[in-house]
């Protein structure tokens, strides 16, 4: 059982780090430092956080996983950071 929930994180932050890649690529990222909020500043940390969190939820939604396995998303962001060469 770690060893499927070791295999859902890390197939979850390198998901997460593709996409944080593909959105920096299409300039989504940039567009956040200069029309979001100034209260809440680009973080590619977080931005990996939310992403495997909400990553995490449809898996264990859709695969009938235990519900806490959520909790796989910090570990996961902090891979897709390491992974992504995000260094912000």
């Amino acid at each position: 059982m770690l060893s499927e929930l070791l295999s859902l994180v890390v197939l979850v932050a390198l998901t997460a780090a593709c996409l944080l890649v593909c959105f920096e690529k299409w300039g989504w990222l940039r567009a956040w430092e200069v029309w979001g909020p100034r209260w809440f500043p680009r973080c590619d940390f977080c931005a990996g956080f939310w992403l495997s969190l909400t990553l995490l939820v449809v898996s264990v939604a859709l695969l009938a996983l235990p519900w806490w396995w959520v909790a796989g998303a910090l570990p996961a962001a902090a891979l897709c950071r390491f992974v992504g060469g995000f260094q912000r």
